[in-house]
């Protein structure tokens, strides 16, 4: 496979993947800050919740300051349609869109067509116009980038051989997902347990303990995707230490850090395994079976497969969710480096 193929595969894994864990966390928002009520407090409470969202999503620098405090009025059409905002859903199904138009070809005829329509109606000036104006229209468009991402994935896997291509799109899309996951956690974190409390060491029961109200830890949940998973997998109420726990440590749930980076694992070992004779062609030069990016998700990988919830507490969680995400922002170099760009195209391959 190509090299700049398999770039385009694992971008648009990755772009699609946020493009949904935007569109996911901006409903459950929406969800939870129209229910708190028209008090200042409950203004106050609404705000840093909408910046909070924005700090997950990386656009806390490109929010225009001059629209006012973050809130439901402006932050939803800032994470949707700004051009502005290069990780805005608009944005990330362009270039997902981009990135599939270079490899038209080379991938199902109803994937590119899926995407392709899907980026035509996003488009769409009178579209955009209804999902801005009132928040029941904005949750909607929001379910329904959701529901295209789903589709995108059901396609992939009834029409994608299980080769390179395939694994490289499964490398970005759980690259991204252990990434989003890390950031969710820990800026929700820091914003239900205050910012004095997370530097340091705490355990479950004083976390359990220090929690008056759960309702937002069950919020979270929900924009993972997690809470119905929490109640078959944990079989209990909600406790704060419980879905740390499930979030970060489950071998199970497919949005928690362990099981993402465990999938980022096994495709890189795919590749790295079929690289030197894919399909029976000749190694590849630069691509290697020393992979170092392998060996840094496995190192990531080992450390959450192997650890235990109070040991992760006892280390300070906010520390440990940066460090996720440092290692996610490494991983993802190597990748770049080892698989996309030590090796330039050939003249015959800059005319396929």
């Amino acid at each position: 496979m190509l090299s700049r193929m398999a770039a385009s595969l694992y971008w648009i894994g990755r772009y699609v993947e946020r493009a949904e864990q935007t569109a996911r966390l901006t409903e459950v928002t929406f969800s939870h800050t129209l229910a708190m009520g028209s008090t200042s407090e409950a203004e106050a409470r609404r705000e840093r919740h909408w910046t909070a969202l924005l700090e997950i999503v990386g656009a806390v620098s490109t929010f225009p300051r001059e629209d006012g405090p973050p809130g439901e009025s402006n932050v939803p059409a800032h994470l949707i349609f700004s051009h502005d905002n290069a990780n805005s859903i608009v944005e990330c199904i362009a270039l997902a869109r981009d990135n599939a138009r270079t490899m038209r070809h080379q991938v199902a005829t109803e994937m590119w067509e899926a995407l392709n329509r899907f980026h035509l109606e996003v488009q769409q000036p009178a579209r955009r116009r209804r999902a801005t104006a009132e928040a029941e229209k904005a949750t909607r468009f929001c379910r329904s980038v959701v529901d295209f991402s789903q589709l995108l994935q059901g396609i992939t896997d009834s029409t994608m051989p299980r080769e390179e291509g395939w694994y490289f799109l499964q490398a970005g899309k759980f690259l991204e997902r252990a990434e989003s996951t890390a950031r969710t956690l820990d800026v929700n974190y820091r914003l239900l347990a205050g910012e004095g409390t997370v530097g340091g060491a705490t355990d479950g029961l004083a976390l359990d303990a220090a929690a008056e109200d759960i309702q937002p830890w069950a919020t979270l949940l929900h924009s993972l995707s997690a809470y119905e998973s929490y109640h078959r997998i944990q079989r209990r109420g909600i406790q704060p230490s419980a879905v740390i726990e499930l979030l970060t440590l489950s071998p199970v749930l497919p949005r928690s850090i362990r099981f993402s980076v465990g999938q980022v694992e096994a495709a890189l070992a795919h590749i790295t395994e079929q690289a030197p004779a894919y399909n029976g062609s000749e190694p590849m030069p630069g691509w290697t079976l020393d992979s170092e990016a392998r060996r840094e998700v496995g190192r990531l990988h080992a450390d959450f497969a192997y650890q235990r919830l109070e040991d992760l507490l006892a280390g300070g969680l906010h520390r440990a969710l940066i460090d996720v995400q440092r290692r996610c922002y490494r991983i993802g170099d190597r990748i770049e480096d080892e698989f996309f760009a030590h090796r330039p195209l050939t003249a015959q391959e800059a005319m396929a």
